[in-house]
Parts: C-alpha cells; structure tokens; sequence
C-alpha cells in the first residue's frame, strides 16, 4: 500500500500536504517535488523550531497507522509499511525530521483558538469533546457536503435539519461514521449527541469525519461487505490478522450477499472480527472489523435473513433478486409478469399468476399494505407503479378466475388448521396445491379472521372477501365456523399428524387507566367486530379513539358511519409517526375525523357511572425509540379533559395463543417458531400469522400460511413439493430497448365524502381499461433477462 502526498494549499494561514489515495512511489515523489517548488515544504508554520513536512491522519495502537508511516516510507522510497514507536513521527518522521501527523482540520482551528482564546472553543461543544467538527455528509439526504457542527450535535440535526432528510419519504435506518473502517449506528441513536466518547460507545469512531447516510433499501449485511473491500484492500500485508482476516471476513460476506451463507458464519464472522481487531498490528486493522461488528450488534436479524431465508430485506443483493418489488412482497408474488400480462389484457392469466403465491388476490388489490411499491425503482424515476391498485383490476374484471388451480383433493385431512384468517384459509390453500387434504376450525360464525371482523366493508366489500374464501374452498378444503379449539392436543387425539396454529390477535390492550370502567368505554376490536357480523352497533354522538394505527382509523371512520356526530383520534405521537396506512388517515380526516396529536390518556372522566370526558395530558418528544421515532414523554401540568360520551381504545392487540398453552411464548404473548419453517417446540405444530408476529399485514399472513404448508408437508415426506415458486414465467412482449411508458402515477377515483355518511359502501372505486393497461405498461421490467429461486 502506497499513499501519494498531495500539495493542498493553504488554510488559515497553513500550509500543509494530505495523504489520499493509493497511487504509486513515483507519483507520491512527485507530489512532494511540487509541493517543494512551489515552497510548501520546509516551511517554519509556527515559529516552533520544527519543519512541519507533511499531514496525515492521526493514527493509534503501538504502531504508527499504516497510512500514515506508509506514506512516510513512500515519501522517503521504502516500502509502504507501518512502523513500530517510539519514535513518534513528532520525534522522528519523514527522512528523520519531527513530523506533524495531525489532521488538516487540526490545524485550521489553531489560529482562531490563538486569535480568539482557549476559552471560546471549550465553550462549544460537550465534555466528551469541545469545538466543532467537520464532517463529510453523504448517502440517503437531500444535502450532501461538508458541514462543520459544534461537537454534541445529535444525528437527528444532521441528518434531518442539515441533511433535509430521506428523499423519496423513507425511513432513516442507518449512519456509517468514521469512514469505511467506522461503525454503523442504527435509527434507536438517531439522538445521540456526537462526541469522541458517544460515538465510541456504540461501536463507531470519529475518524476522518465520514458521515454515510443509509436509508430502508439499503442492506447492512452488502454494507459491511462494501466496507471491508475497501480496507482488506488498504491492507499492506505485514500483520497476518489483517492481511488473512479481512480477506477471510470478505469471502464470508460476499458468500453469504450470494445467498450461499451457511449455518455458523455469523459466528465465524464475529469471531474473526474479533481476532483481528485484538491482533493487528496498527490502527487500519484494529478498526477494521467495526462494519462487521456493529451490522451484527444491531443488525443481526438481517444476516439471519440471508442465511436461513435467502432473503434480503433492503432487496439490494442482486444474486437473491430478480425484481425488487417481487422481493420485497412476503408472499414473493411475480409482480412485473403480472402487470405485463395487464398490459396486454390477459387478466386471467395475470390472476393465476397471483394466486400461485397468494390466494387473496381480490383482498390484496384493496387492503393489501404494499411493500413492493416501496421498492419500486420506478419511484426513483416520478412515483412508483400503483401495483395493488392493478392487481384490484385484475382480479374485478378476469371473467374466469374462480377456477381452482389444481383439482380438489380428496381423502383423509391429515392437517387441522386452528384459525380461519389470512394465514390459516391460506395454509390450508397450498396444502391443497401439494395434494393433502385438510380441516379448517373457526370459532366465529364466519371465515376470514380480521378481514372479516376487522376491515369495514368501505374498505373491503364482504362480497369480495367471500370470492376469495370460495375459490379457496373449491380446491377440496374443509371449513368448520362455530367450531372453537380448546386444544392443539385434542386435534392430535382426533388423529390429525400435523397441526397449523393460525388464531390471530383477536384480544385488544387495556387503557390501564383510571374510570377505564365506566359505561361509555368500549372496545375498537368489538365495535369493529359486531359490524362484520352484520350488526349495527350503537355509538355515542361525541366519540373519542385512542390510538394511531388501522384499527383506532377503522374505528372513527366506522362510528362516522354508524350516526356519530363527532369523531376524534388523540394519538401520543405525531401524525407522521402513526402506524396506519397514510391514505387512511388522509381519508379519515377529509370525512371529518379529527385528529389531536401528542395527547396521551391519564384517566376518563365520568359523572353518574357514565363517561363524560377523557382527561389527556400532553406530550413532548424526547429520544429515538428502537424504530427511531422520538420517544413521547409527558409533560407536567399540561393536562386538560376532552368532553366525549365514548371512548374507545386502539392502542394495540395481543396474540391469541390459548389453544396452545404448553407453547413458550415471548413477552408480548408471541408463540416462538423457526423463522425458516414455522415449526414450534413441538414438531407436529406449526404456528404463524398474527399469534407470532403481533398484528401485521395480510400479505405476511399469506405468505406464513404458504411456509407453515410447505414445512409441514417436507416434515411428513422429506421432500420439497413446492411447485408453483418455480413456475415458468408466461411469455409477455417486452422490448428492453425501449423507453419506458412516460405517464405519470394515476389516482384511484373515490366517492365523494357527502355520498359516505351513514353507509359502509366502497370507497374506492376501479380503474377503467385504458387507465389500467397504462399503467401497467409504466414498469420498467426489472426482471427482464434475470432468474430466481424466490420466486
């Protein structure tokens, strides 16, 4: 490793020279003859006596870092290698003479602290670090450059304030600091103030002042593999953990971004990074494990994902992807062969391309939360394709989708399913398409869990939702509603080998406030239930919801409906923070919900065993939460009391694992599984869906129910028989020499908000054809000329 000597210029009055990048001994000669004709060199800067040659970055560890006595050696003709100390470079550097190996930044701050005094630059900063410091601020922010700050600013000012953000209205996921031997800092750190010791603390370093913003596409397993390239090649070889190690750790990594990862190289990884950080000889290898170790303290999930799923959440590592928006779908639907067979009007086709990897097709074209839009690399060009809303009109105008896939099986059920919901109805669906029969247990009257019982109908026909349950059905499965499990062993009894525990999160959290018993405080989940039964609940006139995600929005917009003459959401955080689909809430708000933010409950109010009011305090927001999000804390003295006559609580659901109790469960009430097959402790159950994530998506529902079916038909055969996930894709005309279609994202039609009231009618209303065959045809087909396994 050779570094070249630079001949910068000037800054406050300083002359200095920058080492930079690797470049051979003659051109780093030559940087230094320059730099000496033009009189840079040899110069007395601080009348000390000592000739400042040359700058280079500050090194650490028993041997001088390996650029800066590399570019020392070079500089001098020798080899470029690290050198043990004492000497010191200030003692003995560059052809023997007292070298400054301080930062240029380092010496630009020295004549405003002469000029200005010690005690000015002490007064900025913090105790772990006084003045400012510059750093190179790039990555995933509309602003990029160097920005200096006073020591102490947080990572929120600089990546939101400076930065102006994520482009595009993404998530912020991570930091890289220090440079590409640096740490990367996860979003729970977004309000970490940054000084030389915080920044330590949690596995970063300040180093050159880099500051790489990383955003929710961005893969922290390919991040720490990008990283170490970058300093296995800086290596010069001398020390063996550096030289072997980083090179080791980088096979490892780029096996794993393949898709070839195997069981231990998480534990090889953290071992190795561990060795070479204790054994390397100077500061380039002692730091060089720090993208790998922190990826694994706060990202080890990820790593998990790569090696036991082959999936790559950020969908960034080409070899597990054919199309980001088909990776990111958890179901891992076929997306661009779907809308290109829309575009050219062979909707039949397009649904049974659909239904290979979800049954749910007409649901999913409405309720569905859409990660694939969100990976769409059209959205980097205008807005990404409006992918549900196509699939909606695939499914409403295919005149033959209702045709079963396979023939109906017959026989013996060897599976019972406990749970009538996305995952179960679905689970059941693919063991059909493997050829075993199976029984579905439902303890409500009807079919289809929280879509039925949950989603309104303005958001979800039930008609629709019953399309799909029948085409499910016709593929020979057996449901049994009214049926309630009170446990998985008695199904074994009955003589069932295998069963799948699908109940959901059908249970809704307690306020845990006082007055929480008064009449007047319901259940958001009850309301929104006895509606899917075809009831008409009673409401009162000024209702109140607490909570911010779907069910607390369903919940307004349904009491609206049902005569209530004011509906309002108090949420504790902001509006931008609410886990419910912004649409909805866009929604909610033009019918006339409103919204108060930042309020949190204290105790509801009542007067004669009735509620009257709910007393609210109000909230400020402090640090990042583990998602990031300030974390809302009250602020004292502010309460005050919003009059209501009802209130209805949505703060969040838990598991529903009751027929399982001999299960260990997490602390949120979660039944434990594999993550690759769903299997439990017990090997004949498999759980998934809502009863082990929490409350989440249909389409995670789906694509549980798929995997639960698939393990549990290898677990009873020894062989994998899935399939339709390799399924010829249908040839589709697509010319990738082309432009891609220059319309711009269409809208879907809604009914006006006066024709809402006091109905549940559908909301949104289709496409027409040209509408949606023009849209279609604005995919830039990703897919094309690529295969893949995930799909």
């Amino acid at each position: 490793m050779i570094l070249a000597a630079y001949a910068i210029g000037a800054s406050h009055g300083f002359i200095y020279v920058r080492a930079e990048y690797p470049i051979a001994v003659e051109h780093s000669q030559l940087a230094i003859r320059q730099a000496r004709e033009c009189g840079l060199l040899g110069k007395n800067i601080l009348g000390s006596g000592f000739d400042f040659d040359i700058e280079v970055r500050m090194g650490a560890g028993a041997f001088v870092c390996g650029e800066e006595s590399a570019l020392i050696a070079s500089l001098e003709g020798q080899r470029g290698m690290p050198r043990s100390r004492p000497p010191f470079p200030v003692q003995k550097g560059y052809l023997g003479k007292p070298t400054s190996i301080n930062n240029v930044e380092t010496f630009g701050n020295v004549p405003l602290i002469i000029e200005k005094g010690k005690g000015w630059y002490a007064a900025m900063g913090t105790e772990g670090g006084r003045g400012t410091k510059i750093f190179a601020l790039a990555g995933k922010v509309k602003n990029t450059g160097l920005v200096e700050v006073p020591m102490g600013v947080t990572l929120r000012e600089m990546v939101f304030d400076i930065g102006g953000g994520i482009p595009g209205g993404r998530a912020f996921k991570a930091a890289q600091m220090g440079g590409p031997s640096g740490g990367c800092v996860p979003a729970k750190f977004l309000d970490l103030p940054i000084d030389y010791e915080s920044v330590k603390a949690v596995g970063a370093i300040m180093g050159s002042g880099g500051l790489i913003v990383m955003d929710e596409r961005t893969c922290m397993v390919d991040t720490a593999r990008f990283f170490l390239d970058f300093v296995r090649q800086e290596s010069c070889g001398k020390c063996v953990p550096c030289r072997v190690g980083t090179q080791h750790m980088y096979e490892i990594l780029t096996r794993i971004c393949r898709g070839q990862g195997r069981e231990g190289d998480i534990e090889a990884l953290e071992a190795l990074a561990k060795d070479v950080k204790a054994g390397s000889l100077c500061g380039l290898g002692q730091t060089a494990p720090n993208p790998v170790l922190t990826t694994l303290q706060y990202f080890r999930h990820e790593y998990e994902e790569h090696i036991r799923l082959k999936r790559c959440r950020a969908s960034a590592c080409e070899a597990l992807v054919a199309s980001p928006c088909s990776h990111a779908c958890p179901a891992q639907v076929n997306v661009p062969q779907y809308l290109g067979l829309i575009a050219e009007g062979r909707l039949e086709e397009a649904v049974n391309v659909i239904r290979r990897r979800n049954p749910f097709v007409s649901v999913c074209g409405r309720v569905c939360d859409h990660p694939c839009e969100s990976r769409c690399r059209r959205g980097d060009l205008d807005s990404p394709l409006a992918i549900r809303a196509l699939k909606r009109y695939a499914s409403d105008h295919a005149s033959e989708s209702g045709r079963p896939l396979v023939a109906p099986v017959a026989g013996r059920a060897d599976v019972a399913v406990v749970g009538a919901g996305p995952a179960g109805l679905s689970c059941a669906y693919f063991l059909a398409l493997l050829g075993r029969p199976s029984v579905v247990f439902e303890s409500q009257p009807v079919a289809g869990g929280m879509l039925a019982l949950g989603i309104p109908e303005y958001r979800l026909p039930k008609a629709v939702l019953q399309a799909d349950i029948d085409f499910i059905l016709r593929h020979g499965v057996e449901l049994r509603t009214s049926s309630p499990v009170e446990s998985v062993e008695a199904l074994r009894a009955q003589g069932f080998k295998m069963v799948f525990l699908a109940t959901g999160a059908q249970q809704s959290r307690a306020l845990g406030v006082e007055g929480e018993g008064l009449d007047g405080v319901g259940d958001s989940l009850d309301l929104l239930r006895a509606r899917g039964l075809g009831q008409n609940p009673r409401v009162g006139q000024n209702v109140v919801v607490i909570g911010g995600g779907n069910a607390a929005v369903d919940a307004a917009r349904s009491a609206l409906r049902l005569g209530a003459k004011k509906v309002t959401i108090l949420y504790r955080r902001r509006r931008q923070d609410m886990p419910a689909y912004a649409e909805e809430v866009e929604e909610a708000l033009h019918e006339g919900v409103e919204l108060h933010e930042l309020v949190a409950p204290v105790r509801v109010v009542g007067q004669g065993g009735k509620v009257t009011g709910i007393e609210m305090v109000r909230m400020a927001l402090g640090a990042a939460d583990d998602s990031g999000r300030p974390r809302p804390a009250p602020i004292p003295g502010s309460e005050f009391v919003v009059a209501c006559d009802m209130v209805l609580p949505a703060i969040g659901q838990v598991p529903t694992a009751g027929a399982a109790r001999a299960l260990a469960l997490s602390k949120a009430g979660a039944v434990e599984v594999d993550m690759a097959s769903l299997r439990t402790s017990l090997p004949w159950l498999f759980a998934g869906g809502d009863v082990v994530t929490g409350p989440s998506s249909v389409i995670e529902a789906v694509a549980a129910g798929e995997k639960a079916a698939v393990g549990m038909d290898e677990f009873m055969t020894g062989a994998k028989h899935a399939f339709w996930r390799a399924a010829p894709a249908a040839v589709t005309a697509f010319d990738p020499n082309a432009d891609p279609e220059p319309y711009t994202r269409d809208k879907l039609p809604l009914i006006a908000v006066e024709r809402r009231r006091n109905n549940f009618d559908e909301v949104e209303m289709p496409w027409t054809e040209p509408v949606a065959v023009r849209q279609a045809k604005r995919c830039l087909r990703c897919d094309y000329g690529k295969t893949c396994a995930t799909y």
